[in-house]
């Protein structure tokens, strides 16, 4: 039980170091990307936070696995290479009892995987979904920021506002350039300017107030000024689009009962990882085996190599199901027994072929 609990407590050190480490990576990279959709109008600033909230959780889902992986393969070299798994083995403790300690701590952590993998996932993906939907979907002035010009959707004009309130209901300073039909342009510039709806006809305005409207034809000398005290120019409203759930953002119970090779394909990606937990951890004891004289995280890179490969073989294991080229029912089933077989084989080369035959004879 003391190493045990030793071994448990130094791969979880390892876990979370690894993971925070994995984490502050993949972040930054999302950071750049969502402040990018701001900038560009196409994400909301009211939005960032969730949306980054759902990108982390996404990254988890494929940060912890690996993060497991590395931390036992790295805990096993560091032991290997301080002679500490020898003083272990004297003790009269076999490779066979790591293996047990090491795939019990795995199986109460593919728990907390497949929680990930069928619930928090589907919702974080529905729910992304229905944020770029709304999106899309928005008006002209939702999203704007404060001192930067933003391209009209149809992209025939801009729109500039010096302030602009939290509501997004109240501007001041506000220039709009718009290209009309026969080489028209259309220039409108005021002090203030508030959102306004026709309680009507329901339309949406924007209303101007003590400016100034340029109108012209490039060309001509047919320039149109006009002050004016308030102006209100029609908001035009985006269709709404009603789009069905992809498969990644249907829950685990209604995706089993939905027919489609799409959708077996997504469910065996969404079991992948926690067989892979199991699978990759009780990997990493053999693989880690390291003498002292080699460098600590000799295996380290072997160890990644043999991580995409077999995350490359899922990618291309998910298309074939939804090709047709693999039956449903095997699923990625056949990369599970396949690696499988590597951690059988690797395990009895380790303690040596002999000892299956002896263990027989007992």
């Amino acid at each position: 039980m003391i190493i045990a609990r030793y071994l448990i407590k130094e791969i979880t050190q390892t876990l979370f170091a690894v993971c925070l480490v994995l984490l502050i990576i993949g972040l930054s990279g999302q950071l750049v990307n969502v402040f990018s959709d701001v900038a560009a109008g196409i994400l909301s600033v009211n939005t960032v936070m969730i949306v980054l909230g759902l990108k982390s959780l996404k990254m988890l889902m494929v940060i912890l696995p690996l993060s497991l992986y590395l931390a036992v393969l790295m805990t096993l070299s560091r032991f290997y290479h301080n002679n500490e798994m020898a003083a272990i083995s004297a003790s009269g403790i076999s490779q066979i009892y790591i293996v047990k300690i090491i795939v019990s701590f795995t199986f109460l952590f593919s728990i907390l995987i497949s929680i990930f993998s069928f619930q928090i996932i589907p919702w974080a993906n529905g729910l992304q979904q229905e944020i770029s939907l709304k999106t899309e979907n928005a008006t002209e002035l939702e999203g704007m920021v404060a001192g930067r010009f933003r391209e009209s959707s149809s992209g025939v004009g801009v729109m500039y506002v010096e302030d602009i309130s939290d509501e997004q209901t109240q501007m001041q300073g506000v220039f709009i350039q718009q290209r009309l039909k026969n080489n028209a342009e259309l220039i409108i510039r005021a002090n203030k300017g508030h959102r306004e709806i026709n309680q009507q006809t329901g339309d949406r305005f924007i209303v101007f107030e003590n400016g100034v409207r340029y109108q012209r034809t490039r060309g001509k000398l047919d320039n149109t000024v006009i002050e004016f005290a308030e102006h209100g120019v029609r908001v035009k409203e985006k269709i709404s689009v009603i789009k069905e759930k992809k498969q990644t953002a249907i829950p685990t119970l209604e995706l089993i009962k939905k027919e489609g090779l799409i959708y077996k394909a997504e469910f065996h990606s969404r079991l992948a990882p926690v067989i892979l937990c199991l699978l990759l951890s009780a990997l990493a004891v053999p693989l880690s085996q390291t003498s002292p004289r080699q460098g600590q995280y000799l295996r380290l890179g072997l160890g990644l190599f043999i991580y995409i490969v077999v995350t490359n073989l899922i990618n291309i294991g998910k298309t074939w199901i939804v090709h047709g080229k693999v039956p449903p029912m095997l699923g990625l089933w056949w990369i599970h027994a396949i690696l499988l077989a590597l951690v059988i084989f690797l395990l009895m080369h380790q303690l040596g072929f002999r000892y299956l035959f002896s263990k027989r004879k007992q």
